[in-house]
């Protein structure tokens, strides 16, 4: 039974009626998806803490410094994205932002072959306005990071897999591979897109009864993404001298336990107190096993917040459908193992919001089936003449309870970091000591920024250093040292009282 079976045809005329969209519903839709976007950008205020890293290793990149790019703790196809923004850009936070900008348009195409193929016109012609007005893809699509980039790579991977299962093609599925080997090196959870897909063609052959010629498909997706992923995986293992998919997994994980009250405090987890995964679980399996049954929980709900919580009586409706009869032999069965694969990886090392949001488009399905299923009863209710007015308002009604969230200014509580940052920059050919990644970010002009760690400040405060910068916990750390040597107070800058940076001089003659 397929999802959308109980989702009648609208009456001829409707914008959402069954014909292929044609040249005005596609500006609409770009124009919608665009304005988000173009309002969100003269809205955008500062770089994101991971930003800063990620365009750290992209001018490693376009220094020609490889080896050292790839040092980086994140996958390398973002960071090199970004160089090769730069010089059309002549700003790196702006080639950063671009990528996703880009990407973030771009998606709507694959997104809308992906739910055509399993859901027909109408509930991808739905499932684009919703994507459109996401909170949070539209406010990432603007910012220095990776979640919107690798969305469009795992969309379009899928997106080839579905034609490949419509036409049993080889090539399409060596694409998906490529794409899902791309997505992997973007983000190293992209490894789960290939895993999912594999694991989908065997059970759609083992149901078919030609398991052999679905085994071969899988082979062909296999080996696209080896191609791919395994040189990374390689020069992981000759690195570091041990077998990883990612730097990253063992430092997140230790975040995840100090949330949990079993390891370092998250902001030393964020240094340099990294547990390793297995040797942790061997040695304390039951606080593990805390760890994945709470975290089981926030990892659902961290899930419906990335969608946003306006979206979910339509996915709930949209569940309803899809859960009604044999819902293992639909097709968008693939898109609920692929959203209980994450949540469950996700609850076994780390959760937060932002993972969650790539799991977005491939269940906006669900949500436009509710959607529609609730404009076609209202139209049951109301009757033909009445049924746009009634749709209008329901259309209303989630508009208003999206847009403040989906426009919401970004980094806006963080300004005064950029604000000091151009402070400093002004202080050409000095030498700037900070603990803020963002500040020495802005800073860096014709001058010598440093960035020291926190709990190294006290020792740092004898250096050459002119300024230094120091936001609130580079005040704690380095209190009784500030105390003890000549440093005067230049600025401050703060957000609302609530946090500040304070730059200080070195005194004459100190």
């Amino acid at each position: 039974m397929d999802p959308t079976d109980s989702i009648r045809e609208p009456a001829a005329g409707s914008a959402l009626a069954q014909e292929k969209p044609g040249l005005s519903y596609w500006v609409g839709i770009l124009s919608l998806t665009l304005a988000v976007r173009l309002y969100l950008f003269a809205n955008y205020y500062t770089i994101n803490n991971d930003g800063v890293v990620y365009l750290q290793a992209a001018r490693r990149f376009w220094e020609g410094a490889w080896l050292q790019g790839l040092a980086s703790f994140y996958p390398p196809v973002y960071p090199v994205m970004a160089a090769l923004a730069y010089p059309i850009t002549g700003d790196w936070e702006l080639a950063g932002q671009l990528w996703s900008l880009v990407l973030g348009i771009l998606a709507l195409f694959p997104l809308f072959g992906l739910l055509c193929g399993i859901y027909g016109v109408r509930v991808a012609r739905a499932g684009l306005f919703f994507y459109a007005l996401s909170p949070y893809i539209a406010r990432l699509s603007l910012e220095v990071r990776t979640e919107v980039p690798y969305l469009f790579f795992s969309v379009l991977a899928l997106h080839f897999l579905q034609r490949g299962l419509d036409g049993r093609n080889a090539p399409r599925f060596f694409l998906a591979g490529i794409i899902a080997g791309i997505a992997y090196l973007t983000r190293p959870e992209g490894i789960g897109l290939a895993a999912v897909g594999c694991l989908f063609l065997l059970y759609r052959g083992w149901r078919s009864g030609r398991l052999a010629a679905y085994a071969r498909s899988a082979a062909v997706l296999a080996l696209g993404f080896a191609l791919l992923a395994a040189p990374y995986v390689a020069y992981l293992r000759w690195d570091t001298g041990g077998w990883a998919i990612s730097r990253k997994a063992g430092l997140v994980f230790s975040m995840a336990l100090a949330r949990q009250g079993v390891g370092p405090d998250e902001g030393g987890a964020n240094h340099s107190s990294r547990v390793g995964i297995i040797d942790f679980i061997a040695s304390h399996p039951l606080a593990y096993l805390e760890k994945v049954f709470t975290d089981g929980f926030r990892s659902l709900g961290f899930y419906f917040e990335a969608l946003h919580y306006s979206y979910l009586p339509f996915l709930l409706a949209g569940w309803l459908l899809f859960f009604r009869g044999r819902f293992w032999e639909k097709g968008d069965f693939l898109f609920l193992l692929l959203v209980v694969f994450y949540l469950a990886t996700f609850a076994l090392i780390y959760v937060t919001r932002r993972y969650g949001v790539p799991l977005v488009p491939f269940s906006l399905g669900w949500v436009a089936c509710g959607y529609i299923f609730f404009a076609d009863r209202l139209g049951d209710f109301a009757g033909a003449r009445q049924r746009r007015y009634w749709v209008g308002a329901l259309l209303a009604l989630f508009v208003a309870g999206t847009l403040p969230k989906t426009l919401q200014a970004i980094g806006r509580d963080k300004y005064y970091l950029r604000e000091a940052g151009a402070y400093l920059k002004t202080k050409t050919g000095a030498t700037i000591g900070t603990n803020n990644g963002r500040v020495a970010f802005y800073a860096e002009g014709e001058n010598r920024v440093r960035l020291v760690d926190a709990g190294e400040l006290a020792a740092q405060l004898g250096k050459d250093a002119d300024y230094l910068a120091l936001d609130d916990a580079g005040l704690r750390a380095g209190a009784r040292s500030l105390e003890r040597r000549a440093w005067l107070m230049e600025k401050e800058f703060s957000y609302e009282g609530k946090e500040r940076l304070v730059i200080f001089r070195r005194a004459e003659g100190g």
